[in-house]
């Protein structure tokens, strides 16, 4: 009985974790995402209109999260994507590039 009390209790504390790092994820995006792929991240940001290609839309993306942590690590260009894509790789941490491809994950889901 006490086994199950303690897994379960495990169980919750990495939900409040996912939870915990999919808004620091966000407060990520909002800082350094929403000017190019936009509040909604449907690539319609302030900025998307100078880009061509545009801006990719996030909450479509069928990319799986090593690519997305990759590109969001490396950029566009190191990914034979937009050139004008920044690699935030010496910007952010792996945590905080973590926490960025969590948000996404879960964006995508609620489409």
């Amino acid at each position: 009985m006490i086994a199950i009390l303690a897994l379960a209790a495990t169980g919750v504390a990495r939900a409040d974790d996912s939870a915990d790092v999919a808004r620091r994820g966000e407060a990520s995006f909002r800082a350094h995402c929403v000017q190019c792929h936009g509040e909604n991240a449907d690539g319609r940001g302030p900025l998307a209109g100078r880009f061509r290609p545009p801006p990719a839309n996030l909450r479509k993306s069928v990319k799986t999260d090593d690519y997305k942590s990759q590109i969001i690590t490396r950029g566009g260009k190191a990914m034979g994507r937009s050139e004008v894509m920044p690699a935030w790789g010496l910007e952010l941490t792996p945590a905080e590039i973590r926490g960025l491809v969590t948000y996404l994950r879960k964006i995508a889901a609620n489409d």
